[in-house]
């Protein structure tokens, strides 16, 4: 009886999925029913159907534009390059000697190029809706089972089936090989609505054949960027920007088109006076065949008999502007310079101010993003199935963006020197005290401000060459010149 009660919790448990999934289908497909329905009977107000933008977005609009339009990658890459940038640092504790977790860190990271993938992912994971790693254990378990060492019902470390294995290799997907086959349906788990099997389609170099595997998600590290409502899918960075790339693409094949059409300049053959009085009629084969030759051979003349050949003006527009507007809508979606975007020449001009905002920017993503959603879940994951020890606690600290260069130190040291002697030979010593100068003025530590005034004291007594003492032998003599002296008086 037992056995028949699961059994029919499950069918209904199915049913009830079911249902919703239709449910969410059929409102997709009226939504979509609508929009089009909206287009047609709004033909001549809707903007986005007179500019031809796409009603709904595929991962595959994405993947094109992704890989035929570099301004689409640049905006897929720039995040992910400049948090990456400078890897992060990963310790157990401030010690000067390596703990196991540590070393074994260091080990695993240079034989398997951790923050390569991890920085390949986020870009990918950016193309569509999310991304995945998927991290090949010497387990002996095919892909759909389950590895050792982590719970499956709140994904932290198991230590009961925990043991040591090795990472193999690791590799990353976008979405468009993807499938979320199966999530998570106890609303009770802190899973719940977590992927729990995906399939991953693997496209072989130079074939078209398409092989596919069932995963499980403990061997997946998962990765969405731009969460709103969902914690498992994320916005693609190019959907706030599509229409704008729309447009672009628009400008630039334009351009290309009117430079093609416009650049040589066409012509026109009308008959002289005297030919129109003698009722003459142009010959179009004779002249089409001269124009071909002139045109794409190396001819460069033209014979005409009573026909006149006129140039007429190229039609050929300056495009910068328009794309230039577009560029600076792009940049503003994606909350980057517009300088950062263009590349690192254009970035070079940008402001302090601006390279300031942009690295306070880059170690936020880093600090909210990065870290607690794809650097220690990967470590941790590590950690749960035996690649790395287990450490009492760990942490993990981005290189400070902000700190000064080798240019900023050398400008700061001229800056301050120019500054001490100037005070110095003005004489503002008099009125300012070293010490309050050191604090007030140039902000430093009490610590700092007299350790200066010290070594300067110091300096100044080793130039004054002290006064020689005479010894003992020498105050004899003394007393023995005097004594002289009274006897001769």
């Amino acid at each position: 009886m037992a056995k028949k009660a699961v059994k029919s919790t499950k069918v209904m448990m199915t049913n009830t999925q079911f249902k919703d999934m239709t449910t969410i289908v059929s409102n997709q497909v009226m939504t979509m029913h609508r929009e089009l329905l909206n287009r047609l009977t709004n033909a001549q107000t809707d903007i986005d159907n007179a500019c031809n933008y796409p009603v709904s977005l595929t991962i595959d609009d994405y993947k094109t534009f992704y890989d035929r339009m570099g301004l689409a990658k640049r905006a897929v890459q720039i995040w992910p390059d400049e948090c990456w940038h400078s890897a992060p640092k990963i310790f157990e504790e401030e010690s000067p000697e390596e703990t196991p977790f540590e070393k074994a860190w260091k080990e695993l990271e240079v034989k398997r190029a951790l923050f390569s993938y991890l920085h390949k992912v986020d870009v990918l994971s950016g193309i569509g809706e999310f991304g995945v790693l998927l991290l090949g254990f010497d387990d002996g378990l095919t892909l759909d089972k389950p590895v050792a060492g982590v719970d499956q019902t709140t994904g932290e470390i198991d230590e009961k089936t925990r043991k040591e294995t090795k990472l193999l290799y690791i590799r990353a997907y976008h979405q468009g090989v993807l499938t979320i086959s199966k999530t998570e349906p106890n609303i009770m788990s802190p899973r719940y609505g977590m992927p729990t099997y995906y399939t991953i389609q693997y496209k072989d170099t130079g074939t078209t054949n398409l092989t596919s595997s069932r995963v499980h998600w403990t061997r997946v590290l998962h990765v969405a960027d731009n969460r709103e409502c969902s914690e498992i899918l994320g916005v693609s960075r190019l959907q706030p920007i599509y229409n704008n790339l729309c447009d672009i693409k628009k400008v630039s094949g334009g351009s290309g088109e009117m430079f093609w059409k416009g650049g040589f300049p066409g012509y026109s053959f009308e008959l002289t006076p005297e030919a129109q009085a003698m009722g003459a009629e142009i010959d179009a084969d004779s002249v089409k065949e001269q124009m071909v030759a002139y045109s794409t051979g190396l001819q460069r003349w033209l014979s005409l008999t009573g026909v006149t050949a006129k140039s007429l003006n190229p039609q050929v527009s300056d495009p910068t502007g328009h794309v230039d507007i577009h560029f600076k809508l792009v940049a503003v979606s994606l909350g980057v310079p517009y300088r950062v975007l263009l590349g690192s020449e254009e970035a070079k001009l940008a402001s302090v101010q601006d390279k300031r905002t942009w690295n306070n920017r880059v170690a936020r993503r880093q600090n909210n993003y990065l870290s607690p959603m794809v650097l220690r879940p990967f470590v941790d994951r590590l950690i749960a199935v035996g690649c790395l020890p287990i450490p009492k606690q760990y942490t993990a600290v981005w290189p400070d963006l902000n700190a000064a260069t080798d240019d900023d130190i050398s400008k700061i040291a001229l800056t301050r020197t120019t500054a001490f002697a100037q005070y110095i030979a003005g004489g503002v010593d008099n009125l300012v005290p070293p010490l309050q100068y050191f604090t007030k003025i140039h902000k430093m530590s009490d610590a700092e401000a007299q350790a200066i005034e010290t070594e300067r004291t110091k300096y100044e007594s080793e130039l004054r060459p002290e006064e020689p003492k005479d010894e003992g032998g020498n105050e004899d003599k003394d007393k023995d010149k005097s004594k002289d002296k009274k006897k001769e008086k």
